[in-house]
């Protein structure tokens, strides 16, 4: 991506010294003009000058991002998918080639991977050769395979009759698919007629997509919202929502236990062998907002950061955590627009340490409730999307955060619109992000760092 400079001194902008010379006995020379600095900008960001960007693809005019779909990697890294919409239709658009300038279709509502209904999950194989679609209609979700190689058609391999407010899908192997369907409740006077089905009531189902294919359901005896699964898809975390409250199951002992909070959150990662997971919960009448760590083996929670949603495991175990050290919940909640600064927390669990370096950026507690961020084992880096405060609204800032240096920088900024995404190819050899405002979005590679 670029040298890292130190946390006080990351600057947006450089001016060039001008010098000039006197002969001894001659005329004075005019100085030279100084160079004009050369801004690249993505979508709605200048770029920082001096950032080694590798390429700017521009989208299609009224392709939007939607927050929280971060781009796919598809044919073993060779292509990039992105996730967004056009006119109201959910859209996968492949780029690929030299430079990522050739464009296609992979997916779309009402047509390829999606063509009886509209896109409600996605999924892309270890391999990136398959894109796991799911296809709801009001009565039915199926499940498609999109062979994206030569744009090798698709096959569907799972139908799901029934109403469901969340579906999710996760490959958890090479040829495996982990779907969770978290389904409408039954209206409490609703009674199935004489000879008719009951409503379906969702489930955890895995499909082996290889050969002739097997589904095999999973009994869950809690109720299903948004989930997310452990890398080794052991546990699956019930996120919640309006129909469900959080909650964790264990695939091996087959047990339900609720994580005692009203509202839903945000798992934001992993421990290593699956001991504890980071996640992001908003405001409640128990607590104010913040990252939490929950520990499998106790099922208790422990805060992390005080009105923050961006937090990560390093590959050493450390936890990286946005916020600020002199934030209370009392403050937070009260004052959610005062002025603070940015900072960044490195937590050691094992040897009870904390180190924490000033990012020198002004945001607030609400802004830094709304950040994101993302960890790349490769790079030992952190990629960071934070709003930050300024006279004239709120800023978006790109920072890449060095886990082993404790060094940051500013890869871009510029005025809060649209909506960016962020991503770490997995060949470790680019960062990416995929910004647009509803007229204008591209995506940006910028290469390691050096």
């Amino acid at each position: 991506m670029r040298q890292s400079a130190p946390l006080c001194l990351v600057i947006l902008g450089c001016c060039l010294a001008s010098c000039s010379m006197l002969g001894l006995g001659a005329k004075p020379k005019t100085a030279p003009q100084p160079l004009p600095v050369v801004t690249n900008r993505t979508a709605t960001m200048d770029v920082t000058p001096g950032v080694a960007l590798q390429n700017v693809v521009r989208t299609p005019a009224g392709f939007m991002p939607i927050a929280g779909e971060p781009p796919l990697w598809l044919q073993n890294a060779t292509e990039i998918a992105l996730v967004g919409t056009a006119g109201g239709r959910t859209q996968v658009l492949g780029l690929s080639g030299n430079g990522f300038h050739n464009r296609r279709l992979i997916a779309a509502d009402g047509g390829l991977g999606a063509p009886h209904g509209r896109i409600v999950g996605l999924a892309a194989s270890p391999n990136g050769m398959t894109l796991a679609v799911a296809d709801g209609t009001p009565e039915r979700v199926d499940i498609v395979m999109r062979y994206v190689i030569s744009n090798g058609g698709q096959s569907t391999i799972a139908s799901f009759d029934g109403t469901f407010h969340a579906v999710t899908l996760q490959w958890v192997g090479l040829s495996t698919l982990a779907v969770a369907l978290a389904a409408e409740p039954p209206a409490p006077s609703s009674e199935p007629e004489s000879g008719t089905a009951p409503a379906s009531r969702g489930g955890l189902f895995f499909i082996e997509v290889q050969g002739a294919g097997t589904i095999a359901p999973v009994k869950v005896p809690c109720p299903l919202s948004p989930v997310a699964f452990s890398p080794d898809a052991r546990f699956v975390v019930g996120e919640g929502d309006s129909e469900a409250p959080p909650m964790i199951f264990d695939r091996q002992t087959g047990a339900c236990r609720g994580l005692g909070l009203a509202g839903p959150i945000r798992v934001l990662g992993w421990a290593r062998e699956n001991a504890a997971f980071l996640y992001a919960e908003t405001a409640t009448n128990s607590r104010g907002p913040g990252v939490f760590r929950y520990t499998i083996a106790s099922g208790t929670s422990e805060l992390i950061a005080i009105a923050s949603g961006a937090a990560a495991y390093s590959s050493s175990g450390a936890i990286v955590a946005l916020g600020n050290q002199g934030l209370n919940f009392q403050t937070a909640m009260a004052t959610p627009n005062h002025t603070v600064v940015a900072q960044i927390a490195t937590l050691d669990p094992a040897r009870t340490k904390t180190q924490i370096e000033s990012l020198g950026i002004p945001t607030t507690p609400a802004m830094l409730m709304a950040s994101t961020m993302i960890y790349s084992p490769a790079f030992a880096e952190a990629a960071i999307e934070l709003y930050a405060a300024s006279a004239h609204g709120p800023i978006r800032q790109i920072v890449t955060y060095s886990i082993l240096y404790h060094k940051a920088f500013v890869l871009a900024r510029g005025e809060l619109r649209g909506v960016a995404v962020l991503g770490f190819s997995p060949k470790a050899n680019q960062l990416v992000i995929f910004d647009g405002d509803g007229a204008n979005g591209a995506l940006t590679l910028i290469a390691p760092s050096q």
